[in-house]
């Protein structure tokens, strides 16, 4: 395959990656709007640290997502393993419901295999490669709408 067609499936993949994310978020802003997720009820500090801990979290996905934009695969999995893989957790898991754990040790897992997905690639990143990328990180995408779409934090 030519340079010039992988590129062209690779922007195209792309596209496709922002377009799923926008559909998630979606889907994440009406589980909000009905209201029918398990409340967990914090004490005022341990909220605020969590609350900070799942910013840092979308923070870390969106640098992940602006780094594959822009083609640099390995940088990404560098930063999801670092920010966002297992071990990763700030040990507040011990004051939420099971289920909540269970989810949140899948979302670490999520983010660590995306990492071992990139480590894998060899440049020139081909159409396979691209679609492999795109659907581990979905992986990672649909367990934070999980996550958001069952719980809210009180």
């Amino acid at each position: 395959m030519g340079a010039t067609k992988a590129k062209a499936e690779g922007g195209a993949l792309r596209r496709a990656v922002f377009s799923a994310l926008l559909l998630g978020l979606s889907a994440t802003a009406v589980a909000a709007a009905d209201n029918l997720r398990t409340v967990i009820e914090l004490p005022p500090e341990v909220r605020t640290q969590f609350l900070e801990h799942m910013r840092t979290h979308m923070t870390s996905l969106d640098n992940v997502i602006q780094l594959i934009a822009d083609g640099k695969l390995k940088e990404a999995g560098v930063l999801a393993r670092s920010e966002m893989a297992i071990g990763q957790g700030s040990g507040l898991g011990r004051h939420m419901p099971r289920e909540f754990r269970e989810m949140g040790f899948e979302s670490h897992r999520a983010a660590d295999d995306f990492a071992r997905v990139t480590d894998e690639m060899v440049e020139p990143f081909d159409a396979q490669g691209w679609q492999k990328v795109v659907a581990s990180l979905g992986k990672i995408t649909m367990r934070c709408n999980g996550c958001h779409g069952a719980f809210r934090v009180k």
